[in-house]
């Protein structure tokens, strides 16, 4: 009893083993192996046990219950050459205290361990293949970034692409592999004529209809902002309007199929009313065409081509030159006036910075007095000065500034500033009338 266990736990056994590490195209092979291998087996301890029996009871088994016992053998009849072979079967006792392995559960073993490796193999099968496709579908757009504005090399990635997915397969992920582009291309690269024209073509490459483009750049909608009314932060963090702006630029100028902007439009969060749509839109053209001015020796060469595909009339292309131009001759006298000031205030610091040092010289470090000029006088000799001479000093910095009588409006008038410190008249002091 034992030993048929044993058998039977090891076809078993390998049935699984082999299952897992083989694809289901395999299963049926293996299955096959193992059930001739569980048939010998059977046969040969059959054939053990029947022997035994005879030669521990002898003859006179009648009345019991008896097995039917295989033996292949090969009988001669009619010329030598033709002999055929023929199965007979012999009456043997059953064995005692085994038990037999019939065909019925060996069949039934093998069938049910590959049905179970089978199914298992299909659901973890086909769980890879479709991760493979969808890593080829990320690296397809990522592929297209990366030669972007190259229709050449854009094609032969396209064709590149079709055949790794699968020449028929590629048909069921062709919407995939669209759908991916144009959310990499709102994502990455900003908008331009380069832009429409990548889209436009790539579109074309593809051989995606108007109808798939606009059902798929819905959908790319709802993956950009999955969260329309968000109240968490992590769904707010999730959303990408600014992404989704772009991508309704994008197909406004290429499919401007009404009901697929209206749907674009509501998967914007509320906090985005049409205002703000339109202001967002407004501004993804303007600065469109900046770049196209900038790439053309700036505003101040006025009309380029390129407003229309943009959008732009010419009349809006021509305000906005103007609103250009003028927001630079804002911009430049905004700044010279912070250069003046710039510069007024250093000027200040560097008077005030000679009036501390003339201070500092005046002072005597001994016995702290102040000197007038030069050396300090001594207290005996009182200072000389021409009669009827005016003696302004600067009480900030000690500039001493000497005016005859009847030349004060001409020497020290009323816009009278100090030349050394730049302080004004009123901090001076006539120290004749001392």
């Amino acid at each position: 009893m034992h030993g048929s266990s044993a058998l039977r736990a090891l076809a078993i056994f390998l049935a699984l083993s082999d299952a897992l590490c083989f694809t289901p195209s395999l299963f049926l092979k293996h299955g096959q192996r193992h059930l001739q291998l569980a048939r010998v087996s059977a046969k040969i301890q059959n054939r053990r046990h029947a022997q035994l029996r005879m030669e521990a009871e002898g003859p006179g088994l009648e009345g019991k219950s008896v097995v039917i016992v295989a033996r292949d053998v090969a009988v001669a009849r009619g010329p030598p050459q033709r002999q055929q072979e023929q199965q007979y079967y012999e009456e043997q006792p059953t064995p005692m205290g085994e038990m037999q392995m019939s065909k019925s559960g060996v069949n039934t073993m093998v069938l049910v361990s590959g049905a179970v490796a089978a199914a298992a193999g299909g659901y973890f099968g086909v769980k890879a293949y479709k991760a493979r496709q969808q890593r080829l579908v990320e690296e397809f757009g990522y592929s297209m970034m990366m030669y972007w504005g190259d229709a050449k090399t854009s094609q032969e990635t396209v064709k590149e692409y079709f055949g790794k997915v699968g020449p028929v397969i590629n048909m069921f992920h062709k919407a995939d592999m669209f759908r991916e582009y144009s959310k990499r291309l709102a994502q990455d690269k900003a908008l331009s004529i380069t832009s429409l024209n990548d889209f436009t073509a790539v579109t074309k490459m593809m051989g995606v209809s108007s109808g798939m483009a606009s059902k798929q750049i819905a959908k790319a909608a709802e993956e950009l902002v999955p969260y329309p009314n968000p109240t968490e932060t992590w769904e707010r963090n999730a959303n990408k309007p600014s992404v989704l702006g772009k991508l309704l630029w994008l197909t406004e100028r290429c499919f401007p199929d009404p009901t697929t902007i209206q749907k674009l439009r509501s998967r914007f969060p509320k906090s985005y009313n049409d205002d703000v749509i339109n202001v967002l839109q407004n501004t993804l053209t303007e600065q469109a065409y900046k770049d196209i001015l900038n790439a053309n020796g700036g505003p101040e060469n006025g009309l380029q081509p390129g407003y229309d595909v943009l959008g732009l009339s010419k009349g809006d292309a021509e305000a906005l030159i103007e609103k250009i131009l003028e927001e630079k001759r804002l911009a430049e006298e905004e700044a010279a006036r912070i250069a003046a000031e710039k510069a007024e205030e250093e000027r200040v610091l560097k008077i005030r910075e000679a009036a501390w040092k003339g201070q500092q010289e005046k002072l005597n470090l001994k016995d702290g007095k102040v000197k007038t000029h030069g050396e300090e006088p001594k207290k005996d000799e009182p200072v000389q000065r021409a009669e009827g001479t005016h003696e302004y000093e600067c009480t900030v910095c000690g500039y001493t500034l000497f005016v005859a009588k009847g030349r004060e409006f001409k020497f020290f008038g009323d816009n009278f500033k100090c030349p050394q410190c730049g302080a004004g008249k009123q901090y001076f002091k006539d120290n004749a009338a001392e």
